[in-house]
């Protein structure tokens, strides 16, 4: 077992090994009395006493706690106040979006599109409750089951809050930040909207749309247009209005989840054919109703009608709940 601080426990838990480490501090697996696993992220001592981090990281804990998603991760525990502050939430067993992609490949852009409208639902949840993410990147979303948890609420922002950034200081990560981000200006919900782009971008093709590092910065400030090169068009168009320069211009996320599911629709039909399965909805004879109601209508259609659309056939709701004439 991995000693924390000259200790073997971090709060009630016991440590088990570090999983990784960042300017912030460094994220321990740790077990509950019971074997419970947890992820407990504890911020570097010296940054602890920056009043600043502090209210960063607080904002942090209540921000997680507020959001309540399939997509996201709920806090356990955390200590938010005395000379070491940490968080604990459930752990997850599942490489990054960015260690999925590096290790076997780009995303169909079918499956491209299945993350995204996860990411997208995930995220207008995140912004209903008035906050806006600022650090949506490969790195920050884990793959449980094929499913993302976008994690790391850092330096998320509370629409409502003000004064917790140093004037002139850029959050971010070069290659998702939006242009406003770089110029410093207020963060909407429209830069997380970019970073959704970026990242739909990196899962299609395996490389950032401005690169990363200096050069993603300085292709940003150069205003320079995005690399979109092999993705197919319908989603292209759609990353390159999520990554537009002017926040205005930039797709809602209502719009975002409506193309997407467009694009999963028309995989699915496509996959439907090469398969010589129907495509379209297929004709069945009359039904000539055996428990009709006072009115006359039947009473047991609408209940076959949804066990039908919960993929039962036609022929099997027949046999479970209609009866032949004696």
């Amino acid at each position: 077992m991995e000693a924390y601080g000259g200790g073997r426990f971090i709060g009630d838990y016991s440590v088990v090994r570090r999983l990784g480490t960042g300017g912030m501090g460094a994220v321990y697996l740790c077990r509950t009395r019971a074997g419970q696993r947890l992820a407990v992220k504890v911020v570097r001592e010296e940054l602890a006493e920056d009043p600043l981090i502090r209210r960063r990281f607080m904002r942090e804990v209540d921000a997680l706690r507020t959001v309540h998603s399939p997509y996201t991760v709920p806090v356990y525990d955390a200590r938010t106040s005395g000379p070491v502050l940490w968080l604990a939430t459930r752990y997850l067993d599942g490489p990054t979006l960015s260690t999925r992609v590096q290790e076997y490949g780009p995303l169909s852009p079918a499956e491209v599109a299945r993350l995204g409208v996860m990411l997208a639902e995930a995220l207008a949840t995140v912004h209903g409750r008035g906050i806006v993410h600022r650090d949506i990147k490969p790195t920050n979303i884990i793959l449980e089951d094929d499913e993302p948890r976008l994690i790391d609420f850092g330096i998320a922002r509370s629409v409502a809050a003000s004064g917790l950034t140093l004037p002139g200081t850029a959050l971010g990560t070069p290659g998702y930040m939006a242009p406003e981000q770089l110029d410093c200006r207020e963060p909407t919900d429209a830069v997380d909207v970019f970073a959704l782009g970026a990242v739909l971008a990196f899962t299609s093709t395996g490389r950032p749309p401005f690169g990363t590092g200096r050069t993603a910065l300085q292709r940003m400030m150069d205003r320079s247009p995005p690399d979109l090169g092999g993705i197919p068009p319908l989603l292209a168009a759609l990353i390159a209005s999520c990554l537009a320069q002017s926040p205005g211009a930039r797709p809602t996320l209502r719009k975002v989840t409506r193309v997407l599911t467009d694009i999963i629709a028309a995989a699915d039909r496509r996959a439907a054919h090469r398969a010589g399965l129907p495509t379209e909805p297929v004709a069945h004879p009359a039904h000539r109703c055996q428990v009709p109601t006072a009115s006359g209508a039947c009473a047991v259609r609408p209940a076959a009608e949804r066990v039908l659309a919960a993929g039962l056939t036609h022929d099997l709701i027949r046999k479970a709940v209609l009866r032949d004439d004696r």
